[in-house]
C-alpha cells in the first residue's frame, strides 16, 4: 500500500466527545501511533486499537474527517493529518484555503472557537522519525488543550 493510501471503511475509534481529531492514518502504522500517543498520554496503552484495554483520551481516529464532522464539530479544537490526501479532505471539510502539504504545515479556521490543523507526514513513510511525529502529535495535544493523561469518555 503507498504510503499515502487509505484504507476506507474502518470505523473511527476513541473519544465520543474528542477534542483532537488524528486523521487517515495509515493503518500498517497503528502501532507506531499509539505507541507515540501512549508516550504522550493520550492513549492507554502501547499497541494498536485492538490492544486489551486500549483507549484514546480526548481524541478520535478516522479515516474521512467528513463522515464525522457534523458530530464532532462542537468538541474539536485541533486536527493532526496523516498524509496529503488527509490533509487536502480536512482542509476542504473545514472550508479552509487549499494549502499546499509539507509535514508541520499548519492551518486555522476563523470564529470564535478555531480549530488547528496540523499536517504529518503518512504513518508508513520512512522518512517521518519519532522526533517528528511527537511533534506534530504534540502540536495537536497542545492546540486541544489536552494534557497529560487527560480524560476522555
Amino acid at each position: 500500500m503507498p504510503a499515502d493510501s487509505v484504507d476506507r471503511g474502518r470505523p473511527g475509534f476513541g473519544a465520543d466527545f474528542p477534542s483532537l481529531l488524528l486523521v487517515n492514518p495509515d493503518p500498517t502504522g497503528e502501532p507506531r501511533l499509539f505507541g507515540a500517543l501512549h508516550r504522550l498520554g493520550v492513549a492507554a496503552a502501547d499497541g494498536d486499537r485492538d490492544h486489551a484495554g486500549q483507549k484514546l483520551f480526548g481524541a478520535r481516529l478516522v479515516d474521512d474527517p467528513g463522515a464525522d464532522w457534523a458530530e464532532l464539530a462542537r468538541w474539536v479544537r485541533a486536527v493532526v493529518t496523516f498524509g496529503r490526501e488527509a490533509w487536502s479532505s480536512t482542509l476542504t471539510v473545514l472550508a479552509l484555503p487549499r494549502a499546499d502539504f509539507r509535514h508541520g504545515a499548519t492551518a486555522v479556521t476563523d470564529g470564535d472557537r478555531p480549530v488547528t490543523v496540523v499536517a504529518c507526514t503518512s504513518l508508513g513513510d520512512p522518512d517521518l522519525s519519532d522526533d517528528l511525529l511527537r511533534a506534530s502529535l504534540s502540536s495537536g495535544q497542545s492546540a486541544a488543550r489536552l494534557t497529560w493523561g487527560c480524560g476522555g469518555t
